[in-house]
């Protein structure tokens, strides 16, 4: 990897790390109800948790080829799916707030989502000797 492409990579990570802080800290201090931070704070978290994963990977498959990539996307996409639905009936099953865990998972999600994508757009720009 060249060294704009681990800058690029460094600077994606940061901007992802500020986007769990805040997250975290809006999870646990917005919410009025303690079930309803609770169930808020599992969601961020889950999201963070998959994002990191997603953005490792994606660096990683970047190295080799777009189609790769597409796959880590197929993959990431499925585990996000599967974590979304066993939080939220954990959330459900424990008495917590399913709308509070959907906010606090697809708030963080989304955002992180564009973080990734434009990561993904940077590094495959780096491969291509688009920067030069």
């Amino acid at each position: 990897m060249s060294e704009h492409g681990a800058e690029s990579f460094r600077k994606h990570a940061g901007l992802a790390a500020g986007v769990a802080v805040t997250a975290l800290s809006l999870a646990a201090f917005l919410p009025k109800d303690a079930e309803a931070r609770q169930s808020a704070f599992i969601g961020v978290a889950l999201a963070v948790v998959t994002g990191v994963v997603a953005l490792v990977l994606k660096r990683r498959v970047m190295r080799k080829d777009l189609k790769a990539a597409l796959k880590v996307v197929g993959v990431v996409f499925g585990m996000r799916a599967v974590g979304v639905v066993v939080g939220l009936l954990w959330a459900v099953r424990a008495g917590l707030s399913a709308v509070a865990f959907v906010a606090g998972f697809f708030g963080t999600y989304f955002v992180l989502q564009w973080i990734e994508v434009s990561y993904v757009m940077a590094a495959s720009r780096d491969v291509a000797g688009g920067d030069e």
